[in-house]
């Protein structure tokens, strides 16, 4: 049996044969380029062009009015506050606010679940970016809006919550301390502390404590929230740029025309 029975593209193509099949067929590979620029541009022109508006918060521990916390206690604190934004109940008011099932027709979202893949959250240090997906670009600012203020609603209603679990904490936690003597009648005093007495006041205590611990969301009593800027309805589309669809089209359309051309047909002189 004369040579081998297969061999690779890589040794059937000469480097001299190659490059002679391309000078003599250059008109091909720049035709395969026009089209796959073509074909880009007709994707891009059939995909829905989308717009993005975006509210901004300011959310953050108050160390005015509480202890230094550290790095894991603070990201816990705002971990909590990530989890309140994005809760069913938030999106489900934000839902109900703007009416998007019914205002945007068949493409807008229906559900909660729709209405969160189009929606980002994104938070540096005390900034919180809330922002909004959608096909209008009005829809899309008053969504991000909406969810803006239902968010800062239910901050605003836990951590009235959270100041209440303090509250009731510090009746089941009070202490009266006072200064006594050692045993060993020396003149130097420690301090002892006894737990107070409870009042009639404390009693249901534990189901209460329990109720506004539920409903605090986790959120810490020491955090401030509000607004640093609202959403605009944003001027450009977020996928209106269609020149790197072109491009890529184009590029791949002369990488498939260089292969086609260098591979097949005959060699010319």
């Amino acid at each position: 049996m004369r040579g081998r029975v297969s061999r690779s593209i890589a040794e059937d193509i000469q480097p001299l044969e190659g490059y002679q099949r391309l000078v003599g067929r250059v008109s091909w590979v720049l035709a395969a380029a026009l089209l796959g620029a073509l074909a880009g541009f007709g994707l891009s022109s059939i995909r829905p062009l989308t717009y993005r508006a975006t509210a901004i918060l300011v959310i953050g521990v108050d160390y005015s009015r509480s202890l230094w916390l550290d790095e894991d206690a603070d990201r816990l604190a705002l971990g909590r506050v990530q989890e309140l934004i994005l809760s069913d109940d938030v999106l489900g008011d934000v839902l109900e606010r703007t009416a998007v099932g019914s205002r945007g027709g068949s493409t807008s979202p229906r559900s909660i679940s729709e209405l969160r893949a189009g929606m980002r959250l994104l938070w540096v240090d005390s900034r919180w970016e809330l922002s909004v997906e959608g096909r209008d670009p009005e829809q899309a600012a008053e969504t991000a809006n909406a969810w803006a203020e239902s968010a800062l609603e239910q901050l605003s209603l836990a951590a009235k919550h959270a100041w209440r679990v303090a509250e009731l904490q510090s009746l089941f936690f009070r202490v009266f301390c006072r200064p006594a003597a050692p045993s060993g009648g020396t003149e130097e005093s420690l301090w002892v502390c006894d737990e107070g007495i409870p009042s009639s006041e404390t009693a249901g205590i534990p189901t209460e404590l329990i109720t506004e611990i539920e409903q605090s969301r986790g959120i810490i009593p020491a955090l401030s929230f509000g607004w640093e800027a609202r959403a605009t309805p944003p001027t450009e589309p977020e996928n209106g740029n269609r020149a790197p669809m072109i491009l890529g089209g184009m590029l791949v359309g002369l990488l498939v025309g260089t292969i086609a051309v260098a591979a097949g047909g005959e060699p010319l002189a």
